[in-house]
């Protein structure tokens, strides 16, 4: 009994160790965490999530043969055990997955089941996360409408999931401007330029505070963590001026990669509304976003640029389950 004890608390230690890493950007270091709590697991659920997390680090570093790898092995176990919320939420990255390495087909096909399943469980979550990931491959292809008609049901179930409080607020505001941000581009493709100025203004309001209220809530991460990720960071570290110093610097590498999270979506939005105000000749307010998304631009770097899929942080994304 007291082994077990002691191997939920290390498990729950290097959980939690790992997903502040993959939160800072240290894929490389995260990868090693998890994989160390994969040695000891007790249970199915445990090996899922350390799998899905592995699954979804991978992916992170852009290697996504072995993503899929880690992930596949997430989803056959979960089937097993006949959990539906983490079939749905590992199918759901699966998608994402083959989304980010424009695989669209492929990426398809999973959303699909994962579709099929949620809303068979009436799972209004995952109904919503998957509706706004096919708004935003719809988008991609040119299928306009389709995305409207996503993203309009997506946007629905996350305000009633707000009003209700049946799910982290900061989560459903991520999901809330992720819809709107795609139904903004939607309506900008399709010549509405009132309707896309109308909504990707009110993406970038809500987007501004995400990044307020994420920097916020990352900077009240317990002590006892900071000096968890610090050890193994700098395992030869004992002075305390040294550590207080060391913290210091892993503050600021959290806070540049919130800024990045969170900031490369402000800059996508700022980016739709340029082309709107330029569409409607409206040229000082196209130049003034431009600005402001190639300063966020220039602090994010290529990669977010890039990449418009956003993935919740862990501390929010596992607090879910997609129920």
């Amino acid at each position: 009994m007291g082994s077990t004890a002691i191997h939920s608390t290390k498990l729950k230690q290097l959980s939690q160790t790992g997903d502040r890493l993959f939160d800072l950007g240290q894929f490389e270091i995260a990868l090693n965490t998890f994989q160390e709590a994969l040695k000891i697991v007790l249970t199915s659920e445990q090996q899922i999530n350390i799998l899905n997390r592995i699954g979804l680090v991978y992916r992170g570093l852009e290697k996504y043969d072995c993503a899929l790898k880690y992930l596949n092995l997430a989803l056959q176990l979960a089937q097993e055990i006949g959990d539906q919320n983490l079939v749905v939420m590992i199918l759901n990255d699966i998608g994402e997955t083959y989304c980010l390495s424009i695989e669209y087909t492929s990426a398809l096909r999973y959303y699909a089941q994962a579709l099929e399943i949620a809303q068979y469980f009436s799972n209004l979550l995952g109904i919503g996360i998957i509706l706004n990931h096919l708004g935003e491959i719809y988008n991609l292809l040119g299928l306009f409408e389709k995305t409207l008609n996503c993203c309009q049901k997506s946007l629905e179930i996350f305000h009633k999931l707000e009003r209700k409080s049946e799910l982290d607020k900061l989560a459903c505001q991520i999901n809330i401007a992720t819809a709107l941000s795609n139904i903004g581009e939607a309506y900008l493709w399709m010549g509405r330029y009132t309707q896309a100025k109308e909504i990707l203004e009110l993406t970038v309001a809500i987007r501004q505070k995400i990044c307020k209220v994420t920097l916020n809530k990352f900077s009240q991460t317990p002590d006892s963590l900071d000096k968890n990720i610090l050890h193994n960071n700098y395992p030869n570290s004992k002075k305390s001026s040294q550590t207080n110093q060391l913290l210091q610097q892993e503050k600021i590498c959290l806070s540049q990669s919130i800024i990045c999270q969170h900031g490369a979506d402000l800059a996508n939005t700022m980016n739709l509304i340029e082309k709107v105000y330029r569409h409607i000749g409206q040229l000082q307010k196209a130049e003034k976003y431009r600005q402001q998304k190639l300063e966020i631009w220039e602090t994010c770097g290529e990669k977010y640029v890039i990449y418009n899929t956003y993935i919740l942080p862990f501390y929010l994304r596992f607090s879910c389950h997609y129920a």
